[in-house]
């Protein structure tokens, strides 16, 4: 065997004469920085018995995976012939000391961030680059060229030095860029050509101008934005802004990247980037009227499972604009896993894109559904009778008025007055996609969900008040059995160990909206009573809100307020409260450990974030008050875990004394 690999060698060698590809600028583009890759055995030094252990790899002769890695010369998760020739003209040609304290770092790459001219300008299809002073003028990566690639880009060319930044996931080894040159530009000793020549950018490049022993060149660099998290990219059609709660725009999703090794369900599992088309949209209230960074609705035209969350059609983007630690609805999340409530919409960490353009640190999460990997109860079908049928409802007092088709002013006041009654009690408004009706018992605002206000606004009004009038009905009954101050009563229409469950997340967490204000949810599938959940909207949660002050942690939140002032009087959802907390002690207990080290996790992404959109810029809302002042990311966690610690001991002495 070691007769063959050498002979292996020998052939090699030859070809490496032979190669076009290899020059000694590809040496250099090789070599530099990648000693300990380059140093297959280890030893110190790159030489002969490296050459004869990669032949062996390549021929499939030597398994050995840690031998395999640092044979692969050019990183694309093989080892061939194109590596064993590098090796051999590096040997050949001038053997390399290998520094073991850097492995695949010392190129001596540009700093590229988001936002800066280095990273390159996004074009739209139609647009062309701005020329640039020399023989290279213009140097772009188009979609039309580059499957994987989520936007157009047009490198930064400064001198002798051509840059971009690209989204995490995307492929750099396989690029095939398009330029505009006064000279011909040669690579690896072949002539390029624009729009049909493959470049491997996962390494610098250096391009020769008018020959290929020219010595005019270009050295390129093209990284992929690298935080540990995965990239989401939003491209419209036309790069049209998405400026809209309403109008959809048409798009395409790429995703991709992320470090599966260090955050595990953080990562897509393959080097492949998710491909999809869809349409997208803007979401929110507060998020949309009031903050500068936007979140987003997304519809993919085919259901897919992003990063292990299960496939589906609908999606949202969640930017946490007022919440500087940027976990608040992720722990509030874990907070819901470990008091084991039956529906909980998952959320991964995501670095997006809209249009090219960086975002910032978001959050992908499961939009809330009816499906089988959501709401699992009975989806909509006009053939079935409205107490067989499944529904979600919403509280939502942004849509509260004195009375229907009057608006309350303030952002509100911009939207079209478009009300419209559709009967005694529902109010339906166009621009939102609400159907709504007030409550008579707490002054509540319910917004029915589910069915979605276009399949029940396609029924006749006679089909479409049968299904309203069931819900509307189940609501007030129950709302009227929870004012009789009766445990038996409300138990009658209220799953009560649900509700339970959903006040221990909401109480602890102290969020600002759980007082059946807003993003309050509740369902209820045939044959079952309403249960709350899943839980929604967290940012303005956790000692977050303008409420907070120094007393407030020792303080009932949710005790005293709406359906609460009566359920918390109540000695058997006392004991059951109690008895959930206990049982899911251990689980609830860890929530700081999650939070710490979900932080870490973020860190590279938050300081990207937060360079973007800063962090004491929150001054002129009425909300995140209590967080305003502190300065570092670090602050803030130790802030956020401060108030958990804080909440914890007042709820463990609460439920003592219940």
């Amino acid at each position: 065997m070691k007769k063959l690999g050498i002979l292996f060698l020998c052939a090699a060698l030859a070809l490496q004469a032979a190669a076009p590809w290899y020059t000694p600028a590809a040496a250099k583009a090789y070599g530099t920085g990648l000693s300990l890759r380059l140093d297959v055995d280890s030893s110190g030094a790159v030489d002969l018995k490296d050459c004869a252990l990669a032949a062996q790899l390549a021929a499939g002769w030597n398994l050995n995976t840690a031998l395999r890695e640092r044979a692969d010369v050019n990183g694309d998760d093989l080892v061939d012939l194109k590596d064993v020739t590098v090796l051999a003209g590096l040997v050949v040609g001038s053997p390399r000391w290998a520094n073991h304290a850097e492995n695949n770092t010392a190129y001596d790459w540009p700093e590229l961030e988001p936002g800066t001219a280095r990273a390159g300008t996004v074009i739209s299809g139609s647009e062309k680059p701005e020329k640039a002073e020399g023989t290279l003028q213009s140097f772009t990566l188009l979609t039309q060229n580059n499957n994987e690639l989520g936007f157009n880009l047009a490198c930064s060319i400064s001198g002798g030095e051509v840059t971009a930044l690209l989204p995490a996931g995307t492929n750099l080894a396989s690029l095939v860029p398009s330029f505009e040159s006064t000279k011909p530009l040669y690579y690896g000793g072949k002539r390029l050509y624009s729009g049909f020549s493959t470049v491997d950018f996962t390494r610098p490049v250096v391009l020769r101008a008018g020959s290929p022993n020219s010595s005019e060149q270009y050295e390129l660099y093209l990284k992929t934005f690298n935080t540990g998290l995965p990239s989401f990219c939003i491209t419209t059609e036309s790069y049209e802004p998405i400026n809209s709660k309403v109008e959809r725009k048409n798009c395409t999703v790429f995703a991709g990247g992320g470090n599966r090794e260090k955050n595990g369900e953080y990562a897509f599992e393959t080097n492949q980037t998710v491909q999809q088309t869809g349409t997208v949209k803007n979401r929110g209230w507060t998020s949309f009227y009031i903050y500068p960074k936007k979140s987003y609705t997304l519809k993919l035209d085919k259901k897919e499972d992003f990063l292990g969350l299960g496939k589906n059609k609908e999606w949202a983007l969640v930017a946490n604009f007022p919440d500087r630690s940027l976990v608040r609805n992720a722990a509030a999340n874990r907070l819901a896993h470990a008091v084991q409530m039956e529906t909980v919409m998952d959320l991964r960490f995501v670095d997006l894109w809209v249009n090219g353009t960086y975002q910032g640190n978001y959050q992908l999460i499961e939009k809330i559904e009816v499906g089988k990997n959501r709401v699992n109860i009975t989806d909509f079908d006009a053939s079935i009778l409205p107490e067989n049928m499944g529904y979600i409802v919403e509280t939502n007092g942004h849509n509260k008025a004195e009375e229907f088709g009057t608006f309350t002013g303030g952002q509100d006041a911009d939207r079209p007055k478009s009300w419209q009654k559709i009967n005694s009690y529902a109010t339906y408004d166009p621009f939102s996609g609400d159907i709504f009706f007030n409550s008579k018992h707490f002054s509540s605002i319910f917004n029915v969900n589910k069915p979605s206000d276009k399949k029940l606004m396609a029924l006749s009004a006679a089909q479409r008040n049968a299904y309203l009038d069931y819900i509307y009905t189940y609501l007030d009954q129950t709302e009227a059995a929870i004012a009789s101050g009766s445990y038996r009563s409300a138990a009658a229409y209220l799953d009560m160990d649900a509700m339970a469950r959903w006040y221990i997340v909401e109480e602890l967490s102290m969020n600002t909206d759980s007082r059946l204000h807003c993003s309050c949810y509740m369902y209820k599938d045939a044959g079952t009573k309403l249960k709350m959940g899943p839980v929604w909207d967290f940012d303005m949660g956790f000692g977050n809100g303008k409420y907070a002050n120094e007393n407030h942690v020792k303080q009932p939140y949710l005790d005293g307020t709406t359906w609460f002032a009566k359920l918390t009087n109540m000695p058997e959802f006392r004991a059951a409260v109690k008895q959930i907390w206990q049982q899911n002690y251990a689980e609830i207990s860890a929530l700081n450990s999650y939070i710490t080290k979900t932080a870490q996790m973020l860190n590279a992404s938050q300081a990207y974030n937060f360079k973007l959109w800063g962090r004491n810029d929150y001054a002129e809302h009425a909300y995140a008050r209590s967080t305003q002042g502190i300065s570092t990311y670090s602050g803030q966690i130790d802030y956020l875990t401060g108030i958990v610690s804080a909440r914890m001991l007042y709820m463990q002495n609460k439920l003592a004394g219940w």
